[in-house]
């Protein structure tokens, strides 16, 4: 829509209109869930599919956050942002107690505003009791399904996110996705073709690219490699197939775009750190404190 630069009003009055801004203007949020935890040494994980962002704050305990070039030390009055497709693996050292929400900031189909910067952030936290009671806030509110609460969590969220906003204007050439809207777009391909992905030749075509450019350059944007987010996209779906459906471990796998059980089976293992079947005895879909009725 386009908006008028300049607008006159009653007795003569003109004002100038904020422009929305090419980036920020479209972000979409969207709360998935928030939870306060408290656990031991089995919150220790290294296989994981990732695809949304995250939010902790640290009340007591400590743990650590293990990521391709770094690690980050979990630690009370601290918050942590950490984006999609970054976290290799966590692990607490004892009794931890924490707060976490689990979000996305979506742009354009499946492109995540978090995915444009890549790294974690650590800040420390200057109103521990605020940040206590938001997050409270926001816990209580996953309980609530009605579009009122819909627009409470997101205002909930935003002010959690308050204390990373500077990054956004420290990393102002993270905005150099623009220039690429061919990039984009093979995000929306591999999205709408999970359950039979494109072959890499595909999406660089699609992007008028050699493979290996194309490679280079959605790495540098997306700050994940164009296979690994096909195979994140992959995993996560089987997840879901495993756990809401009944359906064969091979009808799984077929559904997921893996040409045959044994290859999906060890690739899912590799991810998750179980087998297909495993997972599916491991887990099943139940009602937890938090998670939203239908009569409220």
């Amino acid at each position: 829509m386009l908006i008028e630069q300049f607008e006159t009003g009653s007795g003569g009055f003109v004002w100038q209109n904020q422009q929305p801004d090419a980036l920020f203007s479209r972000v979409h949020f969207h709360v998935y869930a928030a939870f306060d935890m408290q656990i031991g040494a089995q919150w220790n994980g290294s296989q994981f599919v990732n695809h949304y962002n995250r939010v902790y704050y640290v009340e007591s305990g400590r743990a650590e956050l293990q990521f391709t070039d770094r690690v980050l030390t979990m630690e009370p009055g601290y918050l942590y942002l950490i984006p999609p497709y970054q976290l290799l693996s966590h692990s607490a050292q004892g009794k931890l107690s924490f707060k976490w929400v689990h979000f996305q900031a979506s742009l354009d189909e499946g492109l995540d505003l978090f995915m444009l910067y890549g790294k974690p952030f650590r800040v420390k936290c200057a109103e521990p009791d605020t940040t206590s009671k938001l997050f409270n806030k926001l816990i209580s509110s996953m309980q609530v399904m009605r579009p009122s609460a819909v627009l409470e969590r997101q205002s909930l969220l935003l002010n959690l996110l308050r204390p990373f906003m500077h990054i956004f204007d420290d990393v102002p050439q993270q905005r150099k996705h623009l220039l690429h809207p061919s990039l984009v777009s093979t995000l929306s391909l591999i999205n709408k073709q999970v359950a039979n992905p494109p072959s890499l030749v595909a999406l660089a075509e699609a992007a008028n690219m050699s493979p290996e450019h194309f490679s280079r350059k959605f790495k540098a944007a997306f700050n994940v490699s164009p296979k690994r987010y096909m195979l994140h996209k992959q995993i996560a779906l089987a997840k879901q197939r495993l756990l809401l459906g009944s359906d064969s471990i091979d009808r799984v796998a077929e559904s997921c775009g893996f040409c045959d059980i044994f290859h999906f089976s060890r690739t899912f293992k590799k991810e998750t750190g179980v087998t297909p079947s495993g997972f599916r005895k491991e887990y099943n879909i139940r009602f937890l404190p938090g998670q939203p009725t239908k009569d409220r």
